[in-house]
C-alpha cells in the first residue's frame, strides 16, 4: 500500500471516531504564539506561502500539543499541490485535537483538491447536517456530488450555498455549476445562472441563443407538417455552436450529433462535430468527421482550418500546413488562417523562421487593430529570440497600445525590454501585468530577474520565492529556485 493511501485509510478512520469530540488547544494561547500565527495569517492572505509556512512551523514548534498551525500548514500544502504534506499535516493535527469539524473540514478540503470527492461527500454530508448554515460546506457537497454524477445533489447542494453566505467567488462558481447543471434541458435556466456569474456569453449571444431555443421549440412542433429535418438540424448545429462558444464541449458535441441524425450530409456539423471531437484528443473521429465536411464541399475553407488545427494539434506539420494553405487560397485575408500557416513553418525537422515571420506579418497586415496578431508577431521577436531588441520592443509596444489592459501584452513588452538590456524599461510595464494578473507565476519569476538585473538582490528574492510558491511542482518554480543560488 502506497504512502498516500496510508493517509486516506487513517482519515477515514479518523473519521470513525466520535464526531462530537471536544477540540481543545486549536490554537496556542500564549501571546507570542499567538502574535506569529497572525503574522502567518496575514503572510498567507498576501500568497506569500513560503514565509507564511515558516511562521506556522515556528508555532507548532512553540506549541507542541496543538493542531491549528498544522491546519494552517495544510492549506498552503493544498495550494501547492504538495498532497503527501498535507496528509502529513493533516494527520498531526487529528493526532493533537482529535476529530472536530475544522479537522473534518481539513480533510474533505484535501480530498477534493486530490480529486478523491468519493471520500469527501460521506464527511460533508455530516458537516451540513451539524453546521447547516456554513454556505461553504454546501458549496464542496455541491462539487463531490457533480463529479461522482450524483446530478440531483448537486443541483440541490448548489441552491442551498447561494441562499447561505457565501464568498462572491463561491457565488460565481456555484452559479457555473448550476449553469452546466441546467444545459442538459434547460437552456434558459443555463443563461439566467450564467448571467448570474457575469461568466457567461454576452448579452448578444445570450439573446442568440435565448432565440434559437425558441426556434428550436417552434420547428420540432411543426414536425411532420411544413418544417423538414434540414431546418431542424440548421437550429441544432447553430445551438451546438453557441454552446462551443460557452466552452461546453460535451452538450455541443450532443447538438452536432443530433443535427447530422436529422441531416448526415451537412457538411456544417461534420466540421464542427470534427472540431469538438479535436479539442476532446478523440483523433481519429475528427479526422473522420472533417474529412467528411471537406467531401461534401470541397471549397468549405472553416472545414480545412479546423483539419490543420486537428494535424497541428497532432505534430503532424506537413499535413497541417497543406491543409491550412488551401485554406489561406480560399481565403487570403483571414488572419488566423495567416498566423496557422506561420505557426507551422516554426515546428518540424527544419524550422523556417523567416517564412514564418512573413506569414505572421501577413496575420497583422490583415488585422491591423486587433491586439491578438500584433502579440503573436511579438511573441515570435521575443520567445523565440529572434529580435527582441528592435523589432521585438516596436511590435509589444503597438499590441501594448491596442489593449493595454491586456496582462499579456504588458507583460510580453516588459520582457522584449528585458532581453533588449533595458531592465529600467521593464519594470513599469511589469509591474502593471502583474496588477492584471496577481497570481501568474511567470510574472513573479520575471520580477525576480528584473529587479536582479537592476541589483536588487533582496527584491529579487523575494518575487522568486513567490513564483516558487505559485508553482511549486513546475518549470516556473524549478527556474526559480535556480535563479535564488547567487
Amino acid at each position: 500500500m502506497d504512502q498516500r493511501r496510508i493517509y486516506r485509510s487513517a482519515w477515514i478512520g479518523a473519521l470513525l471516531l466520535v464526531i462530537a469530540s471536544l477540540f481543545v488547544g486549536l490554537y496556542p494561547a500564549d501571546r507570542e504564539s499567538v502574535a506569529i500565527i497572525q503574522r502567518g495569517d496575514r503572510l498567507l492572505a498576501e500568497h506569500r506561502y513560503g514565509e507564511a509556512l515558516q511562521a506556522y512551523q515556528t508555532a507548532a514548534q512553540r506549541c507542541l500539543g496543538c493542531p491549528g498551525p498544522h491546519l494552517r500548514q495544510l492549506e498552503i500544502y493544498v495550494a501547492q499541490q504538495r498532497y503527501d504534506e498535507a496528509w502529513r499535516a493533516y494527520l498531526a493535527a487529528i493526532r493533537l485535537g482529535g476529530v472536530s469539524d475544522e479537522t473534518t473540514a481539513a480533510g474533505v478540503r484535501l480530498a477534493l483538491a486530490e480529486q478523491s470527492e468519493s471520500l469527501a461527500i460521506g464527511p460533508l454530508q455530516d458537516l451540513v447536517r451539524r453546521r447547516p448554515g456554513q454556505g461553504e460546506f454546501w458549496v464542496w457537497l455541491g462539487q463531490a456530488s457533480m463529479a461522482t454524477g450524483q446530478v440531483v445533489e448537486a443541483q440541490r447542494a448548489f441552491e442551498m450555498a447561494l441562499g447561505k453566505d457565501i464568498s462572491p467567488s463561491e457565488q460565481q462558481a456555484v452559479h457555473d455549476h448550476l449553469a452546466v447543471l441546467c444545459m442538459d434541458g434547460d437552456i434558459p435556466c443555463a443563461l439566467q445562472h450564467w448571467t448570474a456569474a457575469e461568466t457567461g456569453p454576452d448579452a448578444v449571444l445570450s439573446e442568440h441563443v435565448t432565440r434559437l431555443v425558441a426556434a428550436l421549440d417552434a420547428v420540432v412542433g411543426l414536425e411532420g407538417q411544413t418544417s423538414g429535418n434540414d431546418e431542424r438540424a440548421l437550429v441544432r448545429a447553430k445551438l451546438g455552436e453557441a454552446l462551443l462558444r460557452y466552452g461546453n464541449l460535451a452538450l455541443a458535441q450532443e447538438q452536432f450529433e443530433q443535427a447530422l441524425e436529422l441531416e448526415p450530409a451537412y457538411a456544417d456539423a461534420h466540421a464542427y462535430l470534427g472540431y469538438v471531437f479535436s479539442l476532446l484528443g478523440e483523433n481519429g473521429q475528427a479526422t473522420e468527421h472533417l474529412e467528411q465536411a471537406i467531401a461534401l464541399q470541397p471549397t468549405y475553407t472553416l472545414a480545412r482550418y479546423f483539419l490543420g488545427m486537428h494535424y497541428a494539434r497532432m505534430g503532424w506539420w506537413v499535413s497541417a500546413q497543406e491543409s491550412l494553405l488551401r485554406a489561406y487560397d480560399l481565403d487570403p485575408t483571414n488572419p488566423a488562417i495567416c498566423a496557422a500557416v506561420a505557426d507551422t513553418f516554426l515546428h518540424g525537422d527544419e524550422p523556417a523562421y523567416a517564412v514564418a515571420e512573413r506569414w505572421f506579418h501577413a496575420a497583422v497586415d490583415n488585422a491591423p487593430a486587433d491586439a491578438r496578431f500584433h502579440l503573436l508577431l511579438a511573441h515570435f521577436y521575443v520567445d523565440g529570440m529572434v529580435d527582441p531588441s528592435v523589432r521585438g520592443v516596436a511590435v509589444a509596444q503597438v499590441a501594448m497600445d491596442l489593449a493595454p489592459d491586456s496582462s499579456e501584452a504588458q507583460e510580453t513588452l516588459a520582457w522584449a525590454h528585458y532581453l533588449a538590456g533595458q531592465p529600467e524599461l521593464a519594470l513599469e510595464p511589469l509591474l502593471r501585468a502583474h496588477e492584471l494578473s496577481p497570481d501568474e507565476p511567470r510574472i513573479f519569476y520575471r520580477l525576480g530577474e528584473v529587479y536582479r538585473a537592476l541589483g536588487d538582490w533582496d527584491q529579487s528574492q523575494q518575487y522568486y520565492q513567490a513564483a516558487i510558491d505559485r508553482d511549486w511542482h513546475g518549470p516556473i518554480g524549478a527556474r526559480a529556485r535556480q535563479s535564488m543560488i547567487p
